[in-house]
């Protein structure tokens, strides 16, 4: 903790230093999550659109079971996604023939989303792109360091509530 506060001083002191920045960057975990994520992203995107799709396409192929469909209400909960934005991914999904709607036989008001066969075969493609780079980094790192990193993931819920609860209390 210290060093990202003598990081921070120095930074402030001397905003036009990139290093300074660059060095702070590489301290904080947040930076650290969002720049990986990033990359990720952008190799999972590469990916998907060699087979005509994004990488929030190939996330909600995984969402949806393959026999049974899943109800549209428990798709972007799963994602951590906005219904508005997954709205436009299912339509766009619906388009390219990777998924139909069905309703429920019980309750008409509740919508099923199903995979067509183009879309099962999709979802293996996504599946087997995930667990590649999953194994990949398993390889790749320690179970002390995956401990590790998992620890520190599970600490960050509990960081956002202690930030949120304290702009309620301020």
């Amino acid at each position: 903790m210290c060093v990202l506060l003598y990081f921070y001083i120095q930074l402030k002191d001397n905003q036009e230093n990139k290093d300074s920045f660059q060095a702070l960057a590489d301290r904080m975990v947040i930076y650290q999550l969002r720049s990986k994520w990033l990359s990720i992203s952008k190799m999972y995107n590469e990916l998907a659109s060699e087979q005509d799709g994004t990488m929030p396409m190939a996330f909600v192929l995984l969402t949806i079971h393959a026999v049974n469909g899943t109800p549209v209400t428990k798709i972007a909960p799963r994602m951590g996604m906005e219904p508005n934005s997954l709205s436009r991914i299912l339509k766009s999904m619906e388009e390219k023939g990777l998924i139909y709607k069905r309703k429920s036989k019980d309750d008409k008001r509740k919508v099923f989303i199903n995979l067509t066969d183009h879309g099962k075969e999709m979802r293996e493609v996504a599946m087997t792109a995930v667990f590649s780079f999953e194994n990949t980094i398993q390889q790749h790192v320690s179970e002390k360091d995956l401990n590790g990193f998992f620890k520190v993931m599970a600490s960050i819920p509990k960081a956002m509530e202690l930030i949120t609860s304290e702009k309620l209390d301020g």
